[in-house]
């Protein structure tokens, strides 16, 4: 089986956060890593590849810097990758980059699944695996918890993951777009080994205009970016006293006037 996983690269959310004139934010202070969601997806790939055979592609969008969270999924098992480099991608939205990721599937062809994690830990927008399922007509799945490839290697069962601890069993034919759910396996550590032949392993380089994306940065993108800002935390604690009743009704009064219109 030919399997793709998208992977992103997001900031660590440990790390220290300036905005800068509204609109961006100073890396200069920003660790970068693999989200971790997409740790999930990859290691689902190559335990279906350990039992279907076949190979793992991993795809992702971003500056130079990315190539070690591709090399990680290298060291982790993953065969290849394509790293898509272009900044005007990047300066796009969710549509521009979902546009990019599934032109590079399309150019790889043949594929039989396509896995994301089921969301970002930046922007927890859980959008791009639907986009790509609707830019490719492939049908497609959001919090997986489980999954089952027929022997026949053309069908896939899922167990989809819902609030209240409910699951939801579905059927579907491949290829298809699955956004993996955390906790569906244990992703593996990378042995030495693989890292050392992580370094050797095949890499593309693509750009939007390469792929045939026709919409690409601002222009492209279906959002509008406004304004970014830190919410501001009020910490406040005040203990009513008195009568039950009158307490409740002085409590009805303050929430009242605390209602703000955003």
């Amino acid at each position: 089986m030919k399997i793709v996983v998208c992977v992103k690269e997001v900031p660590d959310m440990e790390s220290k956060f300036n905005i800068i004139d509204d609109c961006r934010i100073d890396e200069s202070q920003v660790a970068f890593k693999m989200n971790d969601f997409d740790e999930y997806a990859v290691e689902e790939a190559l335990q279906i590849k350990e039992k279907f055979g076949g190979e793992v592609i991993i795809v992702s969008a971003g500056p130079d810097r990315i190539v070690k969270d591709i090399r990680q999924s290298f060291a982790m098992g993953a065969d290849w990758g394509v790293h898509i480099n272009d900044r005007d991608v990047d300066s796009g939205d969710s549509f521009v980059l979902a546009s990019a990721i599934s032109k590079a599937i399309e150019k790889i062809g043949d594929v039989d699944l396509v896995l994301t994690g089921v969301q970002a830990e930046d922007d927890m927008a859980a959008v791009i695996g639907v986009m790509i399922a609707e830019m490719m007509g492939l049908p497609h799945c959001t919090n997986v918890a489980k999954v089952q490839i027929g022997d026949d290697k053309k069908s896939i069962t899922i167990n989809r993951e819902l609030e209240g601890g409910l699951n939801e069993v579905l059927e579907t034919t491949l290829p298809a777009v699955l956004s993996i759910q955390s906790g569906i396996n244990q992703p593996r550590y990378a042995t030495l080994p693989r890292i050392m032949q992580a370094k050797k392993k095949r890499l593309d380089v693509e750009r939007g205009a390469e792929l045939g994306v026709s919409e690409l940065g601002e222009a492209g993108s279906k959002t509008s970016f406004i304004k970014m800002f830190i919410p501001i935390a009020e910490h406040r604690a005040e203990l009513i006293e008195g009568d039950p009743k009158a307490a409740a009704a002085t409590l009805v009064d303050k929430l009242k006037n605390e209602v703000k219109v955003i």
